[in-house]
Protein backbone atom coordinates (compact mmCIF):
# COMPACT_ATOMS: atom_id res chain seq x y z
CA UNK A 1 0.00 0.00 0.00
CA UNK A 2 0.98 3.57 -0.63
CA UNK A 3 0.83 6.00 2.30
CA UNK A 4 -2.27 7.67 0.87
CA UNK A 5 -3.96 4.27 0.52
CA UNK A 6 -2.91 3.16 4.01
CA UNK A 7 -4.33 6.28 5.60
CA UNK A 8 -7.63 5.95 3.76
CA UNK A 9 -7.91 2.26 4.69
CA UNK A 10 -7.20 3.01 8.35
CA UNK A 11 -9.67 5.88 8.43
CA UNK A 12 -12.38 3.60 7.01
CA UNK A 13 -11.64 0.88 9.58
CA UNK A 14 -11.65 3.28 12.52
CA UNK A 15 -14.87 4.96 11.39
CA UNK A 16 -16.64 1.60 11.09
CA UNK A 17 -18.45 1.61 14.46
CA UNK A 18 -21.99 0.29 14.84
CA UNK A 19 -22.44 1.75 18.34
CA UNK A 20 -22.74 5.52 17.98
CA UNK A 21 -21.87 6.08 21.67
CA UNK A 22 -18.50 4.37 21.18
CA UNK A 23 -17.29 5.98 17.99
CA UNK A 24 -13.70 7.13 17.91
CA UNK A 25 -13.40 10.92 18.00
CA UNK A 26 -10.63 11.43 15.43
CA UNK A 27 -10.08 8.40 13.20
CA UNK A 28 -7.92 10.15 10.59
CA UNK A 29 -5.70 11.75 13.23
CA UNK A 30 -5.29 8.34 14.88
CA UNK A 31 -4.43 6.83 11.51
CA UNK A 32 -1.75 9.46 10.92
CA UNK A 33 -0.19 9.10 14.38
CA UNK A 34 -0.08 5.32 14.13
CA UNK A 35 1.49 5.37 10.66
CA UNK A 36 4.05 7.97 11.77
CA UNK A 37 5.03 5.66 14.63
CA UNK A 38 5.36 2.62 12.38
CA UNK A 39 7.51 4.50 9.86
CA UNK A 40 9.34 6.46 12.59
CA UNK A 41 8.70 9.77 10.85
CA UNK A 42 6.71 12.91 11.65
CA UNK A 43 3.32 13.72 10.14
CA UNK A 44 4.78 16.35 7.84
CA UNK A 45 6.91 13.65 6.21
CA UNK A 46 3.78 11.56 5.60
CA UNK A 47 2.08 14.28 3.59
CA UNK A 48 5.15 14.99 1.49
CA UNK A 49 5.58 11.27 0.68
CA UNK A 50 2.02 10.13 -0.03
CA UNK A 51 3.27 7.92 -2.87
CA UNK A 52 5.74 6.06 -0.63
CA UNK A 53 4.98 2.34 -0.68
CA UNK A 54 5.01 0.58 2.67
CA UNK A 55 7.29 -2.40 2.99
CA UNK A 56 5.73 -5.75 3.91
CA UNK A 57 6.72 -5.58 7.59
CA UNK A 58 5.59 -1.94 7.85
CA UNK A 59 2.27 -2.80 6.30
CA UNK A 60 1.75 -5.69 8.75
CA UNK A 61 2.68 -3.59 11.79
CA UNK A 62 0.39 -0.79 10.66
CA UNK A 63 -2.55 -3.12 10.18
CA UNK A 64 -1.95 -4.55 13.65
CA UNK A 65 -1.83 -1.06 15.19
CA UNK A 66 -5.01 0.06 13.45
CA UNK A 67 -6.86 -3.08 14.48
CA UNK A 68 -5.81 -2.51 18.08
CA UNK A 69 -7.08 1.07 17.92
CA UNK A 70 -10.36 -0.20 16.51
CA UNK A 71 -10.93 -1.97 19.84
CA UNK A 72 -10.50 1.46 21.55
CA UNK A 73 -7.03 0.75 22.89
CA UNK A 74 -5.51 4.22 23.40
CA UNK A 75 -3.05 5.39 20.76
CA UNK A 76 -0.51 6.19 23.51
CA UNK A 77 -0.37 2.55 24.57
CA UNK A 78 -0.08 1.32 20.99
CA UNK A 79 2.84 3.61 20.12
CA UNK A 80 4.27 3.40 23.66
CA UNK A 81 4.55 7.11 24.37
CA UNK A 82 2.70 10.37 25.02
CA UNK A 83 3.79 14.00 24.89
CA UNK A 84 3.64 15.99 28.13
CA UNK A 85 4.99 19.49 28.64
CA UNK A 86 6.62 19.26 25.18
CA UNK A 87 8.53 16.10 26.11
CA UNK A 88 7.99 12.50 25.09
CA UNK A 89 7.18 10.05 27.89
CA UNK A 90 7.11 6.27 27.71
CA UNK A 91 3.78 4.77 28.81
CA UNK A 92 2.22 1.35 29.04
CA UNK A 93 -0.91 -0.17 30.58
CA UNK A 94 0.59 -0.02 34.07
CA UNK A 95 0.42 3.80 34.10
CA UNK A 96 -2.14 6.49 33.46
CA UNK A 97 -1.71 8.37 30.19
CA UNK A 98 -0.57 11.97 30.95
CA UNK A 99 -3.20 14.61 30.14
CA UNK A 100 -2.75 18.25 29.07
CA UNK A 101 -4.83 19.38 32.07
CA UNK A 102 -2.08 18.17 34.41
CA UNK A 103 0.37 20.60 32.81
CA UNK A 104 -1.47 23.36 34.70
CA UNK A 105 -0.52 21.72 38.00
CA UNK A 106 3.12 21.51 36.93
CA UNK A 107 3.14 25.14 35.77
CA UNK A 108 1.87 26.39 39.12
CA UNK A 109 4.29 24.20 41.07
CA UNK A 110 7.20 25.65 39.09
CA UNK A 111 5.93 29.19 39.65
CA UNK A 112 5.77 28.60 43.40
CA UNK A 113 9.29 27.17 43.47
CA UNK A 114 10.71 30.08 41.47
CA UNK A 115 9.22 32.61 43.89
CA UNK A 116 11.26 31.26 46.81
CA UNK A 117 14.30 33.49 47.15
CA UNK A 118 17.24 33.16 49.52
CA UNK A 119 17.15 35.70 52.37
CA UNK A 120 20.93 36.05 52.01
CA UNK A 121 21.06 36.98 48.37
CA UNK A 122 17.93 37.95 46.39
CA UNK A 123 19.64 36.75 43.19
CA UNK A 124 20.06 33.18 44.43
CA UNK A 125 17.20 30.71 44.69
CA UNK A 126 17.15 28.95 48.01
CA UNK A 127 18.41 25.39 47.65
CA UNK A 128 16.17 23.99 50.37
CA UNK A 129 13.08 23.51 48.18
CA UNK A 130 11.96 19.92 47.69
CA UNK A 131 9.30 18.70 45.27
CA UNK A 132 7.23 15.59 45.91
CA UNK A 133 5.08 13.74 43.38
CA UNK A 134 2.58 11.41 45.04
CA UNK A 135 1.32 8.58 42.83
CA UNK A 136 3.88 9.35 40.14
CA UNK A 137 2.73 6.77 37.57
CA UNK A 138 4.72 7.43 34.39
CA UNK A 139 6.78 10.02 36.26
CA UNK A 140 5.57 12.81 33.96
CA UNK A 141 5.08 15.30 36.80
CA UNK A 142 8.25 14.40 38.71
CA UNK A 143 10.50 14.32 35.65
CA UNK A 144 9.11 17.59 34.30
CA UNK A 145 9.57 19.35 37.64
CA UNK A 146 13.15 18.13 37.90
CA UNK A 147 13.98 18.98 34.29
CA UNK A 148 12.51 22.47 34.43
CA UNK A 149 13.69 23.50 37.91
CA UNK A 150 16.86 21.44 38.47
CA UNK A 151 15.53 20.91 42.02
CA UNK A 152 15.28 17.52 43.79
CA UNK A 153 12.08 15.47 43.66
CA UNK A 154 10.83 12.50 45.66
CA UNK A 155 8.29 10.47 43.69
CA UNK A 156 6.17 7.72 45.21
CA UNK A 157 3.89 5.01 43.90
CA UNK A 158 2.33 1.79 45.18
CA UNK A 159 2.91 0.10 41.82
CA UNK A 160 6.36 -1.34 41.22
CA UNK A 161 5.51 -1.70 37.52
CA UNK A 162 4.72 2.01 37.32
CA UNK A 163 8.00 2.89 39.02
CA UNK A 164 9.88 0.96 36.33
CA UNK A 165 8.32 3.21 33.66
CA UNK A 166 8.90 6.34 35.74
CA UNK A 167 12.60 5.49 36.17
CA UNK A 168 12.86 4.88 32.42
CA UNK A 169 11.49 8.37 31.77
CA UNK A 170 13.83 9.95 34.33
CA UNK A 171 16.78 8.31 32.58
CA UNK A 172 15.47 9.33 29.16
CA UNK A 173 15.35 12.99 30.21
CA UNK A 174 18.63 12.88 32.16
CA UNK A 175 17.27 13.64 35.64
CA UNK A 176 17.74 10.24 37.31
CA UNK A 177 20.07 11.84 39.86
CA UNK A 178 17.49 14.49 40.78
CA UNK A 179 14.47 12.20 41.20
CA UNK A 180 14.33 9.71 44.07
CA UNK A 181 11.68 7.08 43.35
CA UNK A 182 10.14 5.42 46.40
CA UNK A 183 7.74 2.48 46.59
CA UNK A 184 5.02 3.05 49.14
CA UNK A 185 1.56 4.31 50.04
CA UNK A 186 0.96 7.97 49.20
CA UNK A 187 3.19 10.24 51.35
CA UNK A 188 4.42 7.49 53.70
CA UNK A 189 7.89 7.17 52.11
CA UNK A 190 8.40 10.94 52.35
CA UNK A 191 7.22 11.04 55.96
CA UNK A 192 9.58 8.19 56.78
CA UNK A 193 12.50 10.12 55.28
CA UNK A 194 11.74 13.25 57.31
CA UNK A 195 11.28 11.23 60.49
CA UNK A 196 14.74 9.72 59.96
CA UNK A 197 16.20 13.22 59.80
CA UNK A 198 14.93 14.07 63.28
CA UNK A 199 15.39 17.73 64.19
CA UNK A 200 17.51 18.31 61.10
CA UNK A 201 15.36 19.72 58.31
CA UNK A 202 17.49 20.42 55.24
CA UNK A 203 14.42 21.46 53.27
CA UNK A 204 12.45 24.51 54.35
CA UNK A 205 9.73 24.21 51.74
CA UNK A 206 8.00 21.05 50.49
CA UNK A 207 5.96 21.47 47.31
CA UNK A 208 3.81 18.37 47.20
CA UNK A 209 2.05 17.51 43.93
CA UNK A 210 -0.52 14.76 43.46
CA UNK A 211 -2.65 13.58 40.56
CA UNK A 212 -4.30 10.73 42.44
CA UNK A 213 -7.31 8.68 41.33
CA UNK A 214 -10.37 10.93 41.58
CA UNK A 215 -13.14 9.28 39.57
CA UNK A 216 -16.15 7.61 41.18
CA UNK A 217 -17.23 4.07 40.35
CA UNK A 218 -20.19 5.47 38.40
CA UNK A 219 -18.01 7.83 36.38
CA UNK A 220 -15.63 5.09 35.27
CA UNK A 221 -18.38 2.58 34.47
CA UNK A 222 -20.22 5.07 32.27
CA UNK A 223 -17.10 6.69 30.80
CA UNK A 224 -15.23 6.24 27.55
CA UNK A 225 -14.10 2.74 26.60
CA UNK A 226 -10.59 4.00 25.93
CA UNK A 227 -10.26 4.82 29.63
CA UNK A 228 -12.55 2.23 31.22
CA UNK A 229 -11.22 -0.82 29.40
CA UNK A 230 -7.52 -0.02 29.13
CA UNK A 231 -6.11 2.42 31.68
CA UNK A 232 -5.28 1.04 35.15
CA UNK A 233 -8.42 1.22 37.28
CA UNK A 234 -6.41 1.72 40.47
CA UNK A 235 -5.03 4.95 38.97
CA UNK A 236 -8.51 6.24 38.14
CA UNK A 237 -11.09 5.25 40.77
CA UNK A 238 -11.19 6.28 44.43
CA UNK A 239 -14.45 5.25 46.08
CA UNK A 240 -18.06 6.32 45.63
CA UNK A 241 -17.25 10.03 45.39
CA UNK A 242 -13.73 9.75 43.98
CA UNK A 243 -12.11 11.37 47.01
CA UNK A 244 -10.89 8.38 49.04
CA UNK A 245 -7.26 8.76 47.93
CA UNK A 246 -7.14 12.45 48.79
CA UNK A 247 -8.85 11.82 52.11
CA UNK A 248 -6.09 9.36 53.00
CA UNK A 249 -3.35 11.68 51.75
CA UNK A 250 -4.44 14.67 53.82
CA UNK A 251 -4.98 12.44 56.85
CA UNK A 252 -1.35 11.28 56.53
CA UNK A 253 -0.17 14.87 56.22
CA UNK A 254 -2.21 15.99 59.22
CA UNK A 255 -0.96 13.18 61.44
CA UNK A 256 2.66 13.89 60.52
CA UNK A 257 2.65 17.62 59.93
CA UNK A 258 5.19 18.28 62.68
CA UNK A 259 7.91 16.21 60.98
CA UNK A 260 7.51 17.94 57.63
CA UNK A 261 9.24 21.20 56.61
CA UNK A 262 8.09 24.51 58.01
CA UNK A 263 6.29 25.35 54.77
CA UNK A 264 4.25 22.78 52.85
CA UNK A 265 2.29 23.64 49.70
CA UNK A 266 0.04 21.00 48.17
CA UNK A 267 -1.12 21.01 44.56
CA UNK A 268 -3.65 18.35 43.62
CA UNK A 269 -5.68 17.59 40.51
CA UNK A 270 -9.43 16.97 40.84
CA UNK A 271 -12.56 16.40 38.78
CA UNK A 272 -14.34 19.74 38.21
CA UNK A 273 -17.41 18.46 40.08
CA UNK A 274 -15.32 18.12 43.25
CA UNK A 275 -14.29 21.77 43.59
CA UNK A 276 -16.45 22.35 46.68
CA UNK A 277 -16.18 18.94 48.35
CA UNK A 278 -12.38 18.90 48.11
CA UNK A 279 -12.17 22.24 49.92
CA UNK A 280 -14.26 20.84 52.75
CA UNK A 281 -12.04 17.75 52.86
CA UNK A 282 -8.86 19.81 53.12
CA UNK A 283 -10.30 22.18 55.74
CA UNK A 284 -11.39 19.19 57.80
CA UNK A 285 -7.74 18.16 58.08
CA UNK A 286 -6.32 21.71 58.18
CA UNK A 287 -9.02 24.09 59.51
CA UNK A 288 -6.94 27.23 59.02
CA UNK A 289 -6.05 26.51 55.40
CA UNK A 290 -7.43 28.40 52.41
CA UNK A 291 -7.56 26.13 49.35
CA UNK A 292 -7.37 27.98 46.04
CA UNK A 293 -8.94 26.52 42.90
CA UNK A 294 -7.23 27.02 39.52
CA UNK A 295 -8.82 26.31 36.17
CA UNK A 296 -7.38 24.03 33.52
CA UNK A 297 -6.87 24.78 29.82
CA UNK A 298 -10.61 24.37 29.22
CA UNK A 299 -11.50 26.83 32.03
CA UNK A 300 -12.71 24.05 34.31
CA UNK A 301 -11.75 23.92 38.03
CA UNK A 302 -8.92 21.39 38.07
CA UNK A 303 -6.02 22.20 40.44
CA UNK A 304 -6.30 22.92 44.16
CA UNK A 305 -3.40 24.79 45.77
CA UNK A 306 -3.17 24.89 49.56
CA UNK A 307 -0.67 26.00 52.19
CA UNK A 308 -1.00 23.53 55.08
Amino acid sequence: MLIMEALQWANDVLKRQTDLTNRLDSPMLDAEVLLSAVLEVNKTWLFTHLDYELKTDQNERYRESVNRRATHEPVAYIVGSREFYKRDFAVNRFVLIPRPATEVLVEHALQISSSVISPISPDFKISSVLFADIGTGSGAIAVTLATESKLPVIATDTSKQALVIAKTNAHKHHVEELVDFQHGNLAEPIIKIFKSLGVQKPFQHLILCANLPYLSEKQIDTGQRDVRDFEPREALVAGHDGLDAYWNLFRQLKQNRSVLPERVTTLIEIDPSQNLSIQNLIRHAFPHSSPQITNDLESLPRVVITEI
